[in-house]
């Protein structure tokens, strides 16, 4: 029987690198959370500003500028839920890797229990017929 041992290896690595790529995922949502953060940080502290300044002509200004924060807000919430949908996918993809790494262990880790339960057994027979050969030299004497 092949040893499954190189393949399994090799599956392991294919499956780190699928984490990779699914913490790379991870680390761009958490950027774009960052980024919202800081915008609707902003777009509060400019609001705590006009409201302290109280001066009207500010406000055209501040629609302006608060729209211009929430497209971008929408932007990065588009973005996020594409990335979303590729986590998903990804992480779809690591569980079959994983599944299928598992899968080859235990067929490995079979083949290992048949070979060792076919070696005792001839170790078994071996001993069989030595213990037969010692019984018959003795009874020939």
């Amino acid at each position: 029987m092949a040893n499954l041992l190189s393949l399994i290896k090799l599956r392991k690595h294919a499956v780190d690198e699928k984490q990779k790529v699914l913490a790379e995922l991870y680390r761009q949502i958490e950027i774009i959370e960052q980024s919202k953060t800081t915008l609707i940080e902003r777009l509060r502290r400019e609001r705590e500003t006009l409201d302290k300044s109280g001066m009207l002509e500010m406000y055209a200004y501040f629609g302006r500028f608060s729209q211009n924060i929430q497209r971008m807000l929408e932007r990065l919430n588009a973005e996020k839920n594409k990335l979303e949908v590729r986590i998903q996918i990804a992480q779809d993809d690591v569980r079959e890797a994983f599944a299928n790494v598992k899968r080859i262990e235990i067929v490995q880790k079979e083949r290992e229990r048949v070979e060792k339960k076919e070696a005792d057994d001839k170790e078994t027979r071996e001993m069989d017929d030595i213990g037969i050969d010692g019984y018959r030299r003795k009874e020939e004497v």
